[in-house]
């Protein structure tokens, strides 16, 4: 139990991660971009392959830091299930996903 002498160490971590997050999502998203795009120049199947489990691996990190922050922003009261910034973010993940299964 927090008193007002010890402060509460999630809210503390969820300050943190408002405050850090939106950057790590954003230097995560401009990865997956450089990686997605180097595709273009790759040859034969073993290396396609290769490419495209690094890019699914790279949209499940970038997946992982937006649960992450949604979590930091349900903790300080900032998140609504029907919002559209929620619902974007769902949006961009399914058709990510949806690339990436065609490819």
């Amino acid at each position: 139990m927090c008193t007002d002498k010890t402060p509460d160490p999630i809210m503390a971590l969820q300050t943190r991660l408002l405050g850090e997050l939106p950057d790590d999502i954003a230097m995560a998203r401009d990865a997956y971009h450089r990686l997605a795009g180097e595709a273009a120049g790759i040859m034969d199947a073993k290396e396609f392959s290769a490419h495209q489990a690094a890019c699914k691996a790279a949209l499940g990190h970038l997946e992982s830091l937006i649960k992450l922050l949604r979590w930091a922003c349900e903790g300080a009261g900032e998140v609504d299930d029907d919002a559209p910034a929620k619902r974007n973010v769902d949006q961009l993940i399914a058709e990510a996903r949806s690339t990436l299964n065609r490819a």
